[in-house]
């Protein structure tokens, strides 16, 4: 048996945008020339499948390349990267997060073939809004003709990376309450009540809690005193998370209660993690038309149940964040990737070097 063990390289952003979860599309070049020299070959998740449970599949060299999120820079770099250095690549994509226009965007290819001058590929990076008070970080981000594309080229393998990427209330302690926020992304979104002035409380991730709602009576009315006291210009006042702190004091007092909201019960945990996994596995299934038996856990977070529950739906690959080797033996069910995340082409060959071996 095969003494080998195959680095999984997780990706976000190949853009300019300068985050810890962004590499320039020359760096992802620079890396993917480094493995083509060394004689390194991608394989697919079922290679990969048949290498972890019998060790019979030759993985001398072999890569998996995986990009998560399904953002517009997947199509205008790394697309075409891929396809211009032979690698393949999977893509887990958050099905809300893919634009629903069928607009067929330049990439990489039109430059390479004459088309266009570099400077007119599409802007991948990510820009900022204001909202209602609330600065907004706005990642550009695929469409579903773009998506259809990737994977009839077989050079990207489109898998669910889950329908809506949020998080929830996951603890019964108020943290603060919801207020105009310097940065805000996509991936903030909680699955319970964010107007301003409601209870805020620990946001853990989807898969990996249970989660707690405050009460609905409760919730109207601090949203409601938020906007008879000038909505925007009360989150201006000094005291103004005293003045609800007091408010939800005088309620629980009036009502005689210890706590001002309930936890789901297992069985409510249960079905709506089986709804979104159900959802993103058949959503990216209808689009691409074929069935989808690769998943990866929004920021690697994931339990027993949840795990238990992604098996019975039907997913046979399931990806983590943790890194370490995949070998033989190891399980199907929590595949380790490594996190690339700098431009740095010395720090990278480490990485290769060190998770080529068990």
């Amino acid at each position: 048996m095969s003494n080998n063990s195959v680095p999984v390289l997780l990706y976000y952003h190949i853009n300019y945008d300068n985050s810890e979860f962004s590499i320039t599309p020359e760096a992802f070049e620079q890396q993917l020339q480094y493995l083509k020299e060394k004689g390194y070959k991608t394989i697919t998740k079922e290679e990969l499948g048949e290498f972890m449970q019998t060790g019979k599949k030759n993985v001398d060299k072999a890569i998996v390349i995986t990009l998560d999120g399904g953002y517009l820079d997947t199509w205008v770099y790394a697309y075409p990267l891929l396809k211009k250095y032979g690698f393949n690549a999977i893509s887990f994509i958050v099905s809300w997060n893919v634009e629903e226009d069928e607009f067929l965007g330049l990439n990489l290819d039109d430059y390479y073939n004459g088309k266009i001058e570099r400077e007119r590929l599409p802007n991948c990076n990510s820009n900022f809004i204001t909202e209602n008070g609330i600065k907004k970080k706005l990642e550009r981000r695929l469409c579903w003709r773009e998506v259809r594309e990737m994977e009839k080229s077989g050079i990207i393998d489109i898998e669910p990376n889950s329908k809506f990427h949020r998080k929830v209330y996951g603890s019964d302690k108020i943290i603060g309450f919801n207020s105009p926020k310097q940065i805000m992304t996509a991936w903030s979104m909680v699955r319970g009540d964010e107007r301003l002035g409601t209870p805020d409380f620990e946001r853990k991730p989807e898969f990996a809690s249970k989660e707690f709602t405050a009460y609905q009576d409760l919730r109207d009315m601090l949203a409601q005193y938020v906007v008879d006291n000038g909505y925007l210009k009360f989150f201006e006042k000094p005291n103004w998370e005293k003045e609800l702190y007091a408010l939800v004091e005088k309620y629980k007092q009036e009502k005689n209660l210890e706590t001002i909201g309930e936890w789901e019960t297992d069985e409510m945990l249960e079905k709506r993690i089986k709804k979104e996994l159900e959802v993103s596995k058949g959503e990216i299934g209808w689009e691409t038309k074929k069935i989808c038996k690769a998943f990866a856990w929004p920021w690697g977070a994931y339990n027993n149940t949840s795990l238990k529950i992604a098996k019975e739906v039907g997913f046979e690959y399931i990806f983590t964040t943790k890194e370490g080797t995949n070998s033989y033996g190891d399980s199907l069910y929590e595949i380790k990737r490594i996190t690339i995340n700098k431009n740095d082409l010395d720090w990278f060959k480490s990485k290769i070097e060190k998770y080529s071996n068990k």
